[in-house]
């Protein structure tokens, strides 16, 4: 049985384990020299540090509830707390969870019985005060997260694993494999593949500088830089050489701080091959990654 082969069973069987998985996923991503799968890899396992951005099924919508204390003992406990009541300020930071918890510690917390569970806000309390209920204070405050919260994070690092498995072997069943034994998946392919399934094609990349990595450190002007991030990226040396020839001719931005027309057509034209499947990467995704750089090449920032 392939590593490939052993990852997607793995990845179907509802009771294997997680931990497991993401193991043997650290080989396969270490054989095929992806560093932003590593990454991946290495956060859900051990969790995500705070200067990481998140996945989207890892942030979510807190339900605000609080304890409130009335006049001659009067209150009300347990009391759903508006989001329109938390002032503008602070909104955001109080009424969305991010968890950069481990998946092992997710599955810690669903091996009980609770339906919810809380992450308290004390200082939310004192900010709120009397502003909630008429006549009564905020005692106590916190944000309410369901099992299903946790469920949705666990099965969604399981299916898109299984996601991205079964796309790398559509391109290479034999990926992964004995270095050596076959033809190398480029890394820059993997790394589309991996943006596609475990990103959804989201536009930012994952990871720092590496040799399997797009660097957003280039220096304004640097074309060597750009076109290694265009082709790392899965786009043919003769656009790579298009889009020079085109910033050659306008080599700065035109009075209203926009691209000019042949790069605007470079853009669209590479938009055009994203939407036909001829750049296998999404739309949205490809005209972002695009313009981001080349704003970094103009010296926009980014």
């Amino acid at each position: 049985m392939s590593l490939l082969e052993d990852i997607q069973n793995a990845a179907v069987a509802a009771n294997s384990d997680l931990g497991e998985l993401l193991r043997k996923c650290k080989v396969l991503a270490a054989r095929l020299d992806s560093k932003p799968l590593e990454d991946w890899l290495i956060w859900e396992s051990n969790g995500y540090p705070k200067d990481v951005d998140l996945p989207d099924y890892r942030v979510w919508d807190l339900n605000l509830k609080g304890n409130f204390a009335g006049p001659f003992g009067s209150g009300l406990k347990n009391a759903p707390i508006p989001r329109v009541c938390v002032p503008k300020n602070i909104r955001d930071k109080v009424t969305v969870f991010k968890c950069r918890q481990s998946v092992a510690s997710l599955q810690d917390l669903l091996s009980n019985d609770a339906k919810n569970f809380e992450i308290h806000l004390d200082d939310v309390a004192l900010v709120l005060g009397d502003k909630v209920y008429d006549g009564n204070n905020c005692l106590q405050a916190w944000g309410e997260i369901g099992r299903s919260n946790l469920l949705e994070v666990v099965n969604a690092v399981r299916n898109r694993i299984l996601d991205l498995v079964l796309a790398i072997g559509k391109e290479d069943p034999k990926a992964g494999e004995v270095p050596g034994s076959a033809e190398k998946l480029p890394p820059s392919r993997v790394q589309q593949i991996f943006n596609t399934t475990v990103y959804g094609g989201a536009s930012n990349i994952v990871g720092t500088a590496e040799s399997s990595t797009i660097s957003f450190n280039f220096q304004t002007g640097d074309f060597e830089s750009l076109a290694q991030a265009l082709e790392q990226n899965g786009i043919d040396s003769a656009d790579v050489r298009e889009l020079e020839m085109a910033v050659e001719a306008e080599p700065s931005l035109n009075e209203s701080r926009s691209f000019g027309p042949r790069v605007s057509g470079w853009l669209a034209k590479m938009c055009g091959k994203a939407a036909s499947g001829a750049w296998k990467i999404g739309l949205g995704a490809a005209g972002a990654l695009l313009a981001k750089l080349i704003a970094m090449y103009y010296g926009l920032p980014s």
